[in-house]
C-alpha cells in the first residue's frame, strides 16, 4: 500500500496512490480533504474552491472517496475505482 501526504492549511492528509493500467501513479484522496479543498457545493456557481492552492491541489488528485474505501487493500480499492473509472484500470 502507497501512499502520499498532503499538507492544506496546516493538516496532513493521507492520499493512496495505485498505478494504472498504462503504469501512471494515481493519488486517491478522502472526501475529508475534497471537503477542505472545496467546501462549498459544486452545483452552486457561487461556492467554490478554498483558495488557488486548493485548486491546484484538487487537480492533483485524481479521485475522492470515503475513509473506509481508501483503507481497502490496493486490489478491492483499484476494483472500487474501476466502476467509475473502466479505462484507467483495465
Amino acid at each position: 500500500m502507497k501512499t502520499q501526504e498532503v499538507q492544506f492549511n496546516g493538516i496532513t492528509y493521507t492520499c493512496r496512490v495505485v498505478e494504472s493500467n498504462e503504469g501512471e501513479e494515481l493519488q486517491i484522496g478522502s472526501t475529508l480533504l475534497l471537503d477542505a479543498l472545496h467546501p462549498g457545493s459544486f452545483e452552486d456557481e457561487n461556492e467554490g474552491f478554498a483558495s488557488k492552492e486548493a485548486e491546484q491541489l484538487y487537480d492533483e488528485i485524481f479521485f475522492f472517496t470515503d475513509k473506509n474505501t481508501l483503507n481497502l487493500p490496493d486490489e478491492e480499492l483499484i476494483a472500487e475505482l474501476k466502476q467509475d473509472n473502466p479505462e484507467w484500470f483495465d
